[in-house]
């Protein structure tokens, strides 16, 4: 049988093959009789089709309960669907909404391209249209594929990316996993709070957005995100080359670009390997910071400990004042605080200026004042040379032996102090 099936009051009907079937204005279930159709309907509540391939067609806005079906077109209005319990597989365009149920839903959308609401589906994947996808308030845990743009809702809404790669614009989502592929997530300007894992590239939006990376460690590239928490395993992350101030805690390795990196480290102690940073600042656990060998000029505040590279390091040291151990850093420059330096006991030869105590270990530490002139406490330095400024430095109290040069006033401690005067010559 061909042709047109007109259902002329609310039925529950089991129909053969017809090419259309229009609704009444009642309820109408249809159910599909012959195996296989290619269908056009209208007006219909719930229609279900066979073992067979059905391919339909929507010519009006429906609000449409569906099962069986392999291919569902909707129309130029608004097209609601919802799935029935037992699960469907099913490619879709043109839908505004589609709903899932307790089965497992597998959805792929035609190529045209998608706008749609979902919920309370399993899988979805988009194809070489424009996808945008929006997930309903109740939540939702589904694995996703070549969609352009995700917002999730006020439910949790977890995503997993399906294997081959996805760049995705992604909003309000709880928790965002990546797969084998190359994966780029943008954030939404709403800001946002997310769990990202296996993900290669993140950029936020112009909202304030906290990003959790997951524990099996990440190596990733991050930009315009304003918080950044690691977790159990080592993550590799490099900032994007706009520059970034961003806040950081429990991340092993943090490499900047060529833009202005403004770093604040997290409370609860950091040990990290730095490099082309231009500020880090630490919290109020014990941070060390191992610089990359670039090396560099890098301002620091608040933190406990600076291991230099191999090439040369100059450190700032903030306003508020430092308590700082370093090792094979060439330049300290302290500024209006009072900063208190001990020097690794390797062994260092080290430019300082601006700093009130320094104090070296067990190697041989060869140091030089900077021109501008320093009132300094010294402690177990073996040489100490200054410039052109008026260098005052007070020996400490556990005995020093020191070769000095060009200063103009030192003062011995409550130790046997023993002072070599350099070759230079000296006024003191």
């Amino acid at each position: 049988m061909a042709g047109t099936y007109t259902v002329t009051t609310g039925s529950t009907l089991t129909l053969g093959t017809f090419s259309t079937i229009i609704g009444s204005a009642g309820t109408d279930v249809i159910t599909l009789q012959t195996a296989g159709n290619t269908l056009s309907i209208s007006t219909l509540e719930t229609l279900i089709g066979t073992t067979g391939t059905e391919f339909i067609t929507l010519t009006a806005g429906s609000t449409l309960q569906v099962s069986l079906l392999e291919t569902l077109v909707g129309s130029t209005s608004t097209d609601v669907v919802s799935l029935t319990t037992s699960g469907s597989t099913m490619l879709v365009s043109l839908l505004e909404t589609i709903t899932g149920a307790t089965g497992t839903d597998v959805i792929s959308i035609g190529t045209s391209g998608s706008t749609m609401l979902v919920s309370l589906l399993e899988t979805i994947t988009g194809a070489a249209g424009t996808d945008v996808i929006s997930i309903g308030t109740a939540g939702s845990t589904m694995l996703v594929s070549l969609l352009e743009t995700i917002t999730g809702d006020t439910g949790t809404d977890v995503i997993t990316l399906a294997s081959g790669g996805n760049t995705l614009l992604a909003s309000a989502l709880e928790t965002l996993t990546g797969a084998v592929g190359t994966d780029a997530v943008i954030l939404g300007t709403a800001g946002n709070t997310l769990l990202v894992s296996a993900f290669e590239t993140i950029t936020g939006g112009t909202g304030t957005d906290v990003v959790t990376i997951g524990s099996a460690g990440n190596t990733v590239l991050v930009g315009g995100i304003e918080t950044l928490f690691g977790q159990t395993g080592s993550d590799v992350v490099t900032l994007g080359t706009a520059g970034s101030t961003l806040a950081v805690t429990a991340v092993e390795t943090l490499f900047g670009q060529t833009g202005t990196d403004v770093i604040t480290l997290g409370n609860l102690g950091n040990t990290l390997l730095v490099s082309a940073l231009e500020t880090i600042a630490g919290g109020t656990g014990t941070d060390v910071i191992t610089l990359g060998t670039t090396g560099g000029t890098i301002a620091t505040s608040r933190l406990e400990t600076v291991i230099g590279s191999s090439f040369s390091d100059v450190i700032g040291l903030g306003t508020t004042g430092s308590t700082l151990s370093i090792l094979a850093v060439e330049t300290i420059i302290g500024l209006t605080g009072t900063d208190v330096v001990t020097i690794g006991s390797a062994g260092n030869t080290v430019l300082v200026g601006g700093i009130e105590t320094l104090t070296g270990g067990a190697g041989s530490d060869v140091v030089t004042i900077a021109t501008t002139g320093s009132t300094l406490l010294v402690n177990a330095v073996e040489t100490l040379t200054g410039q052109t400024g008026t260098d005052v430095i007070t020996l400490g109290a556990g005995g020093n032996t020191v070769t000095a040069s060009l200063l103009e006033t030192i003062a011995g401690g409550a130790g046997a102090d023993l002072v070599f005067l350099g070759t230079a010559g000296n006024t003191t």
